[in-house]
């Protein structure tokens, strides 16, 4: 992707971290950063970072927002707080302890960035996006919870489709992000259906866009409309089957059996002109 003129991808300011810090990611990760990030730049975005550890993702936030930015890191390590200073706050406790997190979330008001590079445990993960998603995180803004193939590695509590990890949590979301046309009493509209605009799932990464959703409405343009029925009409048999292809039951029939698809399409070839 392109980044505004004249400025620094996120890979090359991990390659000029100094001696004094560290970091560690997947190659992969800086283009989803630069996708994602390049939109705040000039705005003095809020990004709250989950695991500052060495203090080498700081630098890399400070220097691609050439300063123009608030960040707050939350660690489980007290030596963290070293790393505190200027437009840089840190906040030690348990990512997995909700009373840490509303503690964070009243110090820090809304933030535009939520990056979650803390524990890597599933249920962590999964603890803390419901609660900085929904209180901290402002329309408009990014959340990203990156390291997520630990959601695979059973010495996480991870396993392939196993319930409870963070990639199956977000799979679930994207069904969450669509219950505005669910049909079944278990899909139903809630704040994930009203607050995610978009999921998108990259290598390891997962990101969240947020926004104010409201229900979509189906909409029409034009006038001229092709006669959907002149085949059944065609038909000799029409006062029996227009009813058929009518009825519900029997679309629904239609739609899920391929038997009864391949017999609904040899009959309007043969009756279409």
């Amino acid at each position: 992707m392109s980044l505004s003129e004249g400025t620094s991808s996120t890979k090359d300011l991990f390659d000029t971290i100094s001696a004094d810090r560290y970091a560690q990611k997947h190659s992969s990760y800086f283009e989803v950063y630069d996708r994602y990030l390049d939109k705040f730049r000039g705005k003095r975005p809020t990004v709250v970072e989950i695991g500052v550890q060495h203090g080498g993702s700081l630098l890399i936030w400070e220097r691609f927002f050439d300063g123009d930015v608030d960040i707050v890191g939350l660690d489980i390590l007290a030596d963290c707080r070293k790393f505190a200073g200027g437009n840089v706050r840190i906040f030690i406790g348990d990512q997995s302890d909700p009373a840490f997190l509303d503690d964070v979330i009243a110090a820090v008001g809304q933030a535009d960035i939520i990056i979650d590079d803390g524990s890597h445990i599933p249920y962590h993960q999964i603890k803390t996006f419901e609660v900085l998603f929904y209180k901290l995180l402002k329309d408009g803004g990014v959340y990203i919870c990156e390291d997520c193939h630990t959601s695979y590695w059973p010495r996480y509590g991870g396993g392939l489709r196993k319930k409870g990890t963070f990639i199956e949590y977000a799979k679930r979301l994207c069904d969450q992000q669509n219950a505005w046309s669910s049909e079944s009493r278990n899909l139903v509209v809630d704040a994930a259906t009203r607050s995610i605009k978009s999921i998108a799932f990259y290598y390891s990464i997962v990101v969240f866009e947020k926004a104010a959703v409201e229900e979509p409405q189906l909409v029409e343009a034009g006038s001229a409309k092709l006669d959907l029925e002149s085949a059944f009409k065609a038909s000799g048999l029409a006062r029996l089957i227009l009813p058929l292809k009518r009825s519900a039951t029997v679309q629904r029939l239609v739609r899920t059996n391929p038997v009864l698809w391949r017999l609904m399409r040899r009959f309007l070839n043969a009756n279409q002109g």
